[in-house]
């Protein structure tokens, strides 16, 4: 019997002890499913980290930050939207994929949208879309012999509220940027004029008993908690941090190190969709006392050989988060540089060490946002070298140790520089480019296939400024600031490798000259 009942609303923070009830009932055996909306919120996910997935600086006390037990992507919440909570024994499901049990789940809620007339389908690894365009949700956890499906379906949905409320780099809070964001979801009431909720639940529980063999019966709604817990996170920033995109998600390990680099603590974070909810935690937990240069093979070691319950996420994604984490730590030291938070490599094969990619740097890329906007040239490729800004100076640097260097002046263009630099053989660049156009367009480096170390850029990238459209076809009028003075280190660096020679470095392994020395 799967046992359902009808929509209640919730405070924010009451949703997790919603959720913790559902989950117990089915740790005792049953299969039960609810329907909630919940006041306006920022719904996060079980693993993520809300300064990196929100804009915390207009959330501030306008309303609060709830986290829910799933994995996946941050959500903006408010009444109009219908959460789908279903709590079940795993029983034949429990040695499903990831992905498959994501596609097996979706599709009696897909059924049910379906009836409504409306031709949706399934995305992986987890959305519902109607001609392109995000029509629900879905999430998944799946421990202690339970599973908990959740899927969001807006009813309506404020636009402006989201794009405001989510770090989603993609949009402009313009009247032309939320137009097009329209586009990208289709909220039921929308498609479904004269929508009747009460109807689409009980649509939604008939298929959900269907597809695991069950029969549906409805209940009152149980009474929600009178208190909950709300997100309220502050640390200092880590000592050393890396990213990895991946066909789940981006992945982010930070630590904070004690005086001799050991961990003293651990935190992995990513808006990727896996369904054990002690995963994270078991493996933060076995990197503490690892030295910082040890993290790949710790975070080897603790995996095992059992692949992650993660969808699009493979153990080897997870141990390389070390590997990028010791580099890191690598550069900060032998520049002065701390974290080295400004300072990232791109290694197609994931074998090549820092050391290795820098020696063999045989061209520089610079952004054109960072060339003044009074330049002639800021459009352009090129360079005067007049002496007024960091560009020329990185001219400068560059064409002193005889590198090519070239000025990207939109996408495409450098799309045609990358074709040309693997054409004519380069073993690797020095690329100038903020965190966020590096996540959004890295397809562009992986098929290109060359080795590369990023200076990140600050100031007014068309990211802060929600004008990336304008970027990529090499219309962005604001500036950004690049440090002219850290690539000049970094090619300094390049310098000494190249005079000692790669001898020491065709091994794959970190230079033992920058390892650290054992206590």
């Amino acid at each position: 019997m799967l046992t359902w009942h009808d929509a209640r609303h919730l405070e924010p923070g009451q949703f997790a002890a919603y959720e913790k009830g559902l989950w117990a009932r089915a740790l005792s055996g049953e299969a039960v499913l609810g329907f909630a909306r919940l006041a306006r919120c920022a719904l996060v996910g079980a693993f993520e980290d809300p300064h990196r997935a929100l804009r915390l600086s207009y959330i501030g006390d306008r309303f609060p930050i709830v986290r829910r037990r799933t994995g996946g992507g941050s959500l903006s919440l408010d009444p109009d939207t219908l959460m789908v909570v279903l709590a079940f024994p795993m029983g034949r499901h429990s040695a499903v994929e990831p992905a498959a049990l994501m596609s097996v789940l979706c599709a009696p809620l897909l059924a049910a949208i379906r009836a409504l007339d409306v031709d949706a389908a399934f995305t992986a690894p987890n959305d519902l879309v109607v001609a392109g365009r995000k029509v629900a949700s879905a999430f998944l956890s799946r421990a202690d012999g339970v599973i908990l499906f959740e899927a969001a379906l807006p009813l309506a949905l404020d636009i402006e509220e989201l794009l405001k409320t989510l770090r989603l780099p993609l949009e402009k809070l313009s009247a032309q940027g939320i137009l097009a964001a329209r586009q990208r979801y289709a909220p039921l009431r929308a498609l479904v004029p004269g929508l009747a909720t009460g109807a689409l639940r009980a649509l939604i529980a008939t298929k959900m008993a269907q597809a695991l063999g069950l029969h549906a019966r409805r209940e009152p709604p149980p009474s929600p908690a009178l208190e909950g817990a709300l997100v309220k996170e502050s640390r200092p920033p880590p000592d050393v941090a890396a990213f990895l995109k991946t066909p789940g998600g981006v992945l982010y390990l930070d630590a904070w190190l004690d005086p001799k680099a050991a961990v003293r603590e651990a935190r992995l974070t990513g808006a990727v969709a896996c369904l054990d909810p002690n995963l994270f935690l078991r493996l933060e937990t076995s990197l503490v006392s690892t030295h910082v240069t040890g993290l790949e093979a710790a975070l080897t070691e603790a995996l095992g050989a059992t692949k992650p319950d993660i969808i699009g996420v493979e153990s080897a994604d997870i141990a390389y988060l070390g590997h990028l984490c010791a580099a890191r730590f690598l550069i900060g030291r032998e520049l002065g540089l701390g974290a080295a938070t400004q300072i990232s490599t791109f290694s197609p094969n994931r074998n090549e060490p820092i050391d290795a990619i820098l020696a063999s740097i045989d061209a520089v890329l610079l952004p054109y946002c960072a060339k003044p906007t009074w330049c002639k040239w800021r459009h352009r490729d090129g360079c005067p070298e007049c002496g007024r800004c960091e560009v020329g100076e990185a001219y400068t640097l560059a064409r002193g140790r005889q590198l090519d260097v070239t000025t990207i002046t939109n996408f495409e263009h450098l799309r045609a520089v990358l074709a040309d630099l693997k054409k004519s053989g380069k073993r690797a660049f020095l690329g100038v480019c903020c965190t966020d156009f590096f996540l959004k367009r890295d397809y562009a480096f992986v098929e290109a296939g060359i080795p590369a170390v990023f200076l990140d850029i600050a100031g007014d990238t068309c990211y802060t400024l929600r004008q990336e459209e304008e970027a990529y076809a090499g219309r962005f009028e604001a500036e950004a600031f690049m440090d002219a003075r850290l690539l000049g280190r970094l090619l300094d660096w390049r310098d000494r490798l190249t005079t000692l020679g790669n001898d020491d470095l065709k091994g794959g392994k970190q230079s033992t000259t920058l390892l650290p020395e054992a206590d």
